[in-house]
């Protein structure tokens, strides 16, 4: 098997040398390896339409969330499949996969394994697996401070997340779809049920369902924020009554307003308010442990 194996050269998750060991380790279980590294944010996409392109029906990604995005955008509705070897400082979607942690065991599954068809979505032009987020997860992530992220890791995440909610405005967001109407500061349109690790505010979302698990914080202050988040954590999101929770496989997402209200896809900010987000059944095929 022609294996395209995609990775950053800079990061210091996967540098040249860990690149090489997977490399390395793709070839162990019979794949001809084509290493292909990035250079500057997007080039994952373009290298992914690229192998497509030269006729690949595999590629393999080598990083977080943000390059896994990037290559899906660049072979989403094309007969590619998707393998992850995760070795970047977020890696959700190789847990909601049970891709394995330790890298030879992930290049195994990588060549040998069987693919299963996942739902992708679309916010707007951009594609994504794990979720979309409007307002403050995307403000979070805007004031995330790079050397902090790579230093703390997951822990970035949550002091950069006391800063927004100290420093920034959240402006009302209206949410229209699958019949609901509601309004609130933050939005996730989750097609994963995990959003940050192994927990998330979106319990009922499956990656195979032709859903989206939307839900929608009705309240800013800092002490409802901060609920809201221990309740994701202890699995009890259902139960919180200042969030509104509804499933569809679509949506309209706008600021009243008119004040520009930030998007992300899969942990990448992609535009601002308004968004049209949907979903694509069966419309990606990955390697995966388990189902999703």
């Amino acid at each position: 098997m022609k294996l395209p194996l995609i990775y950053n050269p800079a990061a210091g998750s996967c540098g040249e040398r860990r690149a090489m060991k997977i490399a390395t380790g793709l070839e162990a279980y019979g794949a001809v390896v084509v290493p292909m590294g990035t250079s500057a944010p997007g080039d994952a996409t373009e290298l992914a339409r690229r192998a497509a392109d030269s006729g690949a029906t595999r590629i393999v990604v080598a990083g977080g969330d943000g390059t896994i995005n990037e290559a899906v955008n660049g072979i989403a509705g094309l007969d590619v499949e998707l393998a992850v070897i995760p070795v970047g400082t977020v890696n959700v979607l190789a847990k909601a996969l049970s891709v394995p942690s330790h890298i030879n065991d992930a290049c195994r599954l990588a060549v040998r394994g069987e693919s299963i068809p996942l739902d992708l979505g679309i916010a707007g032009e951009r594609y994504f697996t794990l979720m979309a987020g409007v307002g403050f997860d995307a403000l979070t992530i805007k004031n995330l401070d790079p050397v902090l992220k790579r230093a703390l890791k997951h822990a970035a995440f949550p002091i950069s997340g006391i800063k927004t909610l100290v420093t920034e405005e959240l402006p009302l967001i209206s949410v229209k779809g699958g019949g609901h109407e509601t309004e609130g500061y933050f939005v996730i349109a989750a097609n994963s049920r995990y959003y940050g690790g192994r927990f998330g505010p979106t319990p009922l979302a499956h990656m195979q369902d032709g859903l989206l698990d939307f839900c929608v914080l009705k309240e800013k202050s800092f002490t409802e924020m901060i609920r809201f988040w221990i309740s994701a954590l202890m699995k009890e999101q259902l139960e919180e009554p200042r969030a509104d929770y509804f499933r569809s496989d679509h949506a309209e997402i706008s600021c009243p307003s008119g004040e520009p209200v930030l998007v992300q896809t899969d942990g990448e900010i992609v535009g601002e308010l308004p968004v049209k987000i949907g979903l694509i059944p069966g419309g990606l095929r990955v390697c995966a442990g388990i189902g999703a």
